[in-house]
């Protein structure tokens, strides 16, 4: 009985402890947006780019964006966005930004926990502490405006179109309602998004279309939906890249551009240490974990993940740069796979040790979100 009640006093205590952490750790992101000001390209963003005047309604926005396409990139949907938030002034962008990162972090729980259903509560906790903790630049990628809207705006979408093609690899699922409608704008706006997070994400998707096809398990409207989404986001990533406005752009990165693949390749490498290191240890302690607990393979949809994070990053080989914030997505699909792993392994035998890497998690985006705000 003492053992029982000593067990119960634990879990109230984790409980309280990464009920506490997660509302501060909130709070703390809300209060860092508002601290990093409009800065840098805001000011670009929040003008009809065609006049230079202040936006003044969603006319000049798609005009903008026309020019923009035409003439500086392709990201016509996350910096349509992106406008958008800076139209609505800093306040409501503040809010704006806080929210879709706890709608990324809600996805991220949900791709963690697919076809588990234990500690989904916990573990969108320790999604939120990943997310913050392991950032690459936390103030550039989360706090900025244009960064946020270009990396965590869009990496909602991305998670969206991940969720909709890891579901179908469960045979115990339905398909989603509508998906033969809704995964054509969804794979769309998932390919123009970023140039390295939307072609992984359609290569992904393709494999596992494929892979399921050639099983026999995806057949009928589900092998239509899928080859729809694969399709629309190929065409979304060549928008993107081909975009007319990149080859101005480039003409900015001379140096970067004359960079000999070696040179490119030594670049990523080192990008590797600066950019991704604390979520590779992370990931690298997962497997361990899992596979010191579980006599079970990796989960398929765990490989995908990872292969959708490694394309992400080697993509940006063709990139004339690699800046920090860039990496910001192969991040996110690490965290999940490596939250995926955990919640696995650490059985309910073992809570205690998952609610204690929760725990460490959130006490280290505290920390990290306390350092910004100082």
């Amino acid at each position: 009985m003492k053992d029982i009640a000593v067990t119960n006093d634990h879990k109230s205590a984790a409980a309280i402890a990464i009920s506490l952490l997660s509302v501060a750790a909130v709070c703390m992101l809300f209060a860092a947006n508002i601290i990093v000001p409009f800065m840098m390209d805001d000011f670009w963003y929040s003008t009809d780019l065609t006049t230079g005047e202040p936006l003044s309604g969603l006319s000049d926005i798609i005009r903008s964006q026309v020019w923009h396409y035409l003439n500086w990139g392709g990201r016509s949907i996350t910096h349509a966005f992106l406008q958008l938030s800076l139209m609505s002034g800093e306040r409501a962008a503040d809010v704006i930004n806080t929210i879709m990162t706890l709608v990324l972090v809600l996805e991220m729980g949900i791709l963690s926990g697919n076809s588990y259903g234990k500690k989904k509560p916990v573990l969108y906790a320790l999604m939120f502490g990943m997310l913050i903790a392991l950032c690459p630049n936390l103030r550039m990628s989360m706090l900025w405006q244009a960064g946020c809207a270009n990396y965590v705006y869009s990496s909602v979408w991305i998670l969206a179109f991940y969720i909709v093609y890891i579901r179908a690899l469960d045979p115990n699922k339905k398909d989603l309602p509508m998906a033969v409608i809704f995964m054509l704008p969804l794979g769309l706006i998932t390919g123009w998004s970023t140039e390295n997070m939307g072609p992984s994400a359609c290569a992904v998707a393709g494999l596992i279309t494929f892979m399921m096809f050639k099983k026999g398990t995806a057949k009928g409207m589900k092998l239509v939906w899928m080859i729809e989404g694969v399709i629309a986001s190929l065409a979304g990533s060549a928008i993107c890249i081909l975009a007319p406005g990149n080859s101005v752009r480039t003409l900015d990165s001379v140096d970067d551009l004359a960079l000999t693949f070696p040179e490119r390749l030594l670049q990523m490498l080192k990008g590797i240490g600066d950019y991704l290191f604390p979520a590779l240890v992370i990931l690298v302690f997962s497997i361990i974990i899992y596979k010191t607990n579980e006599k079970d393979k990796i989960p398929a949809f765990v490989l995908y993940l990872l292969l959708g994070a490694l394309l992400s990053y080697g993509a940006m080989i063709m990139s004339p740069h690699y800046p920090d914030r860039a990496a910001f997505g192969t991040c996110v699909l690490i965290e999940v796979a490596s939250g995926a792993l955990m919640v696995r392994a650490l059985s309910e035998e073992k809570e205690n040790r998952f609610e204690a890497v929760t725990i460490v998690m959130l006490l280290s985006s505290v920390f990290v979100l306390l350092y910004v705000l100082v």
